[in-house]
């Protein structure tokens, strides 16, 4: 009997090991096929637009500002801040006794002394004549033309003093210097503003400009007329701008080349000092651009999985084989210029051959084995 137990207890402990090894043949089985569905991508390369972004404030590309250049009094008004000028237009009339007083003192002054020019030339012209048929002496000959030429150079200094008296007594009548829009126009009438102090200023608002800056990277081979977008604060959509200038020398504190870009605002919709942000295209460059959705940012960094076909030992009804399945890998990522939708991802890791999971990523862990969907 004993030993009719011993041989029943071999055999369910043979039976035993059989099933345990049939469970993990069937686990092991199970297991190769549980894939994750995912959607892929091709690594291509390809052309990308560089874009340097950067920030600024808008600013007028031509205004004038008008200062006193002595004390006055105001005496006419005819704008107001946000009223269009063209060249020409009178915007302030101002007063000064002195500057009146010297501008007609000089008019007086111009009249007698061409007067007495005129005289000493008629007076020469006689002497000249009696000189050359040898009535009169040298003498009394250079006398006369010593009294011509100071005649000539009192009157020569006269109008040179009546241009400079004119020109302060035009300018008490302020005229618009530019086509333009008023601003900054703080004045009442007849008040007394004191010397060179701000009276306006008369901006061009149909011809905008924005400063940014671009890296010593970004300014090689940039070049003028080159576009960007200027996305303005309170719109949603960007305004075309165009590169018209480039500083060749690096601000020394912040490395960077200044450059000035144009913008067109004739219905005047942007005003000065507006904060913008710039996208200026600065060349083209070849990379590897993913749907911005297929990067994943984990611990500030950033990561992507990407397919790799590796080469799985199964076994089946105890015959191995060797199948080549594809293996999800997450591989960390630099990123480098965006574009849009897209963004181009950087990594000695990734292969122009590769495939890049944009669909699925989520769910998966580093070596899952996946299965492409259409």
């Amino acid at each position: 009997m004993k030993k009719i137990m011993k041989q029943m207890a071999i055999l369910l402990m043979v039976l035993s090991v059989v099933a345990c090894g049939k469970k993990e043949e069937v686990n092991k089985e199970s297991k190769q096929i549980n894939y994750k569905n995912v959607k892929v991508m091709d690594a291509d390369l390809s052309e990308i637009n560089k874009v340097a972004v950067s920030s600024g404030s808008l600013d007028s590309i031509n205004e004038t500002e008008e200062i006193t250049k002595t004390r006055v009094d105001v005496i006419e008004i005819n704008y107001k801040n946000g009223d269009k000028v063209k060249v020409g237009d009178t915007i302030v009339v101002l007063e000064n006794q002195d500057v009146e007083s010297a501008y007609l003192d000089s008019k007086a002054r111009v009249i007698s002394t061409k007067a007495d020019y005129a005289t000493q030339k008629t007076t020469y012209n006689k002497y000249k004549v009696l000189y050359d048929e040898k009535l009169i002496s040298e003498e009394e000959f250079l006398d006369i033309k010593n009294k011509l030429s100071s005649s000539e150079g009192t009157y020569r200094s006269a109008k040179a003093a009546l241009l400079k008296n004119e020109k302060d007594y035009n300018d008490l009548t302020v005229k618009a210097k530019i086509n333009g829009t008023i601003a900054n126009l703080d004045l009442k009438l007849y008040q007394k503003v004191e010397k060179e102090q701000p009276l306006f200023k008369i901006v061009d608002n149909e011809k905008l400009r924005i400063l940014s800056g671009v890296s010593s990277q970004d300014v090689i081979g940039l070049k003028t007329g080159a576009t960007a977008n200027i996305y303005i604060e309170g719109s949603l959509e960007p305004v075309k701008g165009s590169l018209y200038e480039i500083n060749p020398i690096a601000n020394p504190s912040t490395r960077k080349f200044e450059v000035k870009i144009r913008i067109e605002n004739k219905d005047s919709k942007y005003k000065q000092g507006m904060f913008a942000r710039v996208e200026l295209y600065t060349g083209k460059k070849e990379g590897i651009l993913v749907p911005k959705k297929a990067i994943i940012i984990e611990e500030l960094y950033s990561y992507i999985f990407v397919v790799n076909e590796e080469s799985i030992e199964t076994e089946k009804d105890g015959v191995k084989e060797t199948k080549e399945i594809p293996v999800a890998r997450k591989i960390r990522v630099k990123l480098g210029i965006s574009n849009g939708e897209n963004q181009e991802i950087i990594s000695s890791d990734l292969k122009e051959s590769n495939k890049v999971v944009v669909i699925g990523q989520y769910s998966l862990s580093d070596g899952d084995y996946i299965k492409e969907e259409n």
